[in-house]
């Protein structure tokens, strides 16, 4: 039943904060990241996960990277978002048509997918490009969905691609724990311990063939992964 309750507590502060960041992110945009911080921090307290970071300098301190992470539940996000930077996102087109939600992505530049069979809408990239040489932080899942396993998905080509045109670094994040929150088909729990390793940053040769770079990318997550999950995790 407190689960439940603090589940439902943490979806109305999201609403909230996202309503009242809309405005901030148009008009005072440190503000809005502000905001964001503190829409991410809400949910950590409200559903008691404790949180360890390693290596949170990776992240460049100027200039645009893609931030690369593997998807293991819906609280990958907030928990990115509490890390307290200044983040972008690729998203799917219809997270932008969720209230509240949506309304907070657009305000802050986030940028949305429409799926085709290439996985990726060609335009919407090359504004990801743009941003990122603008100097934008944009968080990325390459898996391109959550998994349903806890195992990690195949790659798409979409970030490692951007990366290389816009010849911005591209950040491996392993997080570990998320997925014991909610399991597919389980209501989320309270009082679960998560751990963030942010891996150094990958710049991709304009002459590195992509399916390389996707295998450089996946062998640094497998390892970053297997320091909290065990060596026996293959990925």
């Amino acid at each position: 039943m407190l689960d439940k309750l603090c589940l439902f507590l943490a979806v109305l502060h999201s609403a909230l904060v996202c309503f009242i960041s809309v405005p901030f992110f148009i008009f005072w945009p440190k503000v809005g990241h502000k905001c964001q911080q503190l829409f991410g921090k809400g949910w950590v307290w409200l559903m008691a996960i404790r949180v360890e970071v390693h290596g949170l300098e990776n992240i460049p301190q100027s200039g645009g990277a893609i931030l690369a992470a593997n998807h293991e539940s819906m609280f990958d996000i907030p928990l990115l978002c509490s890390l307290g930077k200044p983040l972008c996102w690729l998203s799917k087109e219809e997270v932008g048509k969720i209230p509240f939600l949506g309304w907070a992505l657009k305000a802050m530049g986030a940028y949305f997918v429409k799926r085709n069979q290439s996985g990726h809408d060609i335009n919407v990239m090359k504004d990801v490009e743009d941003g990122l040489k603008r100097g934008a932080l944009i968080v990325v899942f390459p898996e391109g969905t959550r998994t349903r396993t806890g195992k990690l998905l195949p790659l798409k080509k979409g970030a490692f691609k951007t990366a290389q045109n816009a010849q911005v670094p591209l950040v491996p994040i392993a997080i570990t724990g998320t997925f014991q929150i909610a399991p597919p088909s389980h209501w989320p729990t309270r009082g679960h311990s998560v751990t963030v390793r942010i891996g150094s940053p990958l710049v991709i040769p304009a002459s590195e063939r992509l399916e390389t770079a996707q295998q450089h990318y996946r062998e640094i997550l497998i390892k970053l992964l297997s320091t909290d999950r065990g060596s026996a995790y293959n990925g």
